[in-house]
């Protein structure tokens, strides 16, 4: 119940309807709109509340067998609206706005989460989790998140950062430019982005340009069927030091690109690959444990 109270011209909320908005409780039914928001709310420990995902939601192996409500970016507003959702949460950034304000028009409640930079996507953890009732669930996490990023900030502190191409397709080459969080990704796993200056967060690059700039690690991720060209391509291309180094990497995972809650693991394998030596144990053990052998490593 909503009670206001008038003075002069203003509209205020009386305490009736903050006890109200209190009172309110969290979503049972939930529907995601992303994978990202998928995986978030199954490691916040609410699975069993989605009651519809998109068929990109695929992780954990129990998102595939949640009821489909169509693709990421093409969602059926009837199989939403079906499922009779107490909420449906997408992503600022790739949900339809058209089809958002379409929901709230068939009475939904719609919230969207930003998901842009890596503390976007802390952030949202803890926004979901207040949202689903449990702001501690949401703080477990990201602590566990930071605590992985610490770790490998840690790791590679005393590395020198080598230049670093991560592309995501080949013919045209598509590389993870600025204003992305893998970009920061990059960064954290002791790497410099040869395309980190650019102003979009996606960009083809002309061989020419990455000739120039001499990534000395190179990292294809998401390439799917393109993989089978790639040692062609490259080889064409031979006077790059990844290339001639052989740190031309093929990384599978979705880890990185899907900014949800296994973004520290997969930081942590990019910087494997960026600096596999500061993860290398050494001989000698301390009384702290094992240390990496990254001191004094080469460029």
């Amino acid at each position: 119940m909503t009670v206001h109270c008038f003075v002069g011209s203003l509209t205020l909320l009386c305490g009736l309807n903050v006890f109200a908005q209190a009172a309110t409780p969290a979503p049972r039914r939930v529907v995601s709109l992303a994978p990202s928001v998928t995986e978030t709310i199954f490691a916040l420990g609410f699975g069993n509340r989605l009651v519809g995902v998109t068929t990109y939601c695929d992780y954990p192996a129990e998102a595939r067998k949640l009821p489909k409500i169509g693709g990421f970016m093409s969602p059926s507003l009837e199989a939403i609206v079906a499922k009779r959702p107490d909420v449906v949460i997408g992503v600022s950034s790739a949900t339809d706005p058209v089809k958002a304000r379409e929901m709230e028009r068939l009475g939904l409640k719609v919230t969207l989460i930003s998901l842009g930079s890596l503390s976007d996507i802390l952030n949202s953890i803890k926004s979901v989790a207040r949202l689903l009732g449990s702001p501690d669930a949401g703080e477990k996490l990201v602590h566990k998140i930071t605590q992985q990023f610490d770790e490998v900030k840690r790791r590679v502190a005393p590395a020198p950062r080598r230049s670093t191409l991560l592309a995501v397709g080949l013919q045209p080459l598509v590389a993870v430019g600025g204003k992305n969080f893998i970009d920061e990704l990059i960064t954290l796993a002791g790497g410099e982005n040869i395309a980190g200056n650019a102003a979009q967060p996606w960009l083809n690059l002309p061989d020419e340009y990455v000739v120039a700039k001499a990534p000395q690690v190179i990292i294809e991720a998401g390439m799917g069927s393109e993989r089978e060209r790639s040692a062609k391509y490259w080889r064409d291309l031979k006077s790059i030091p990844a290339v001639k180094e052989r740190r031309v990497y093929a990384y599978p995972s979705d880890k990185i690109l899907r900014p949800g809650p296994r973004v520290g693991e997969g930081l942590e394998e990019i910087a494997r690959l960026v600096h596999p030596e500061c993860f290398a144990e050494s001989k000698r053990e301390s009384n702290k444990g094992r240390r990496s052998g990254c001191e004094g490593s080469r460029p």
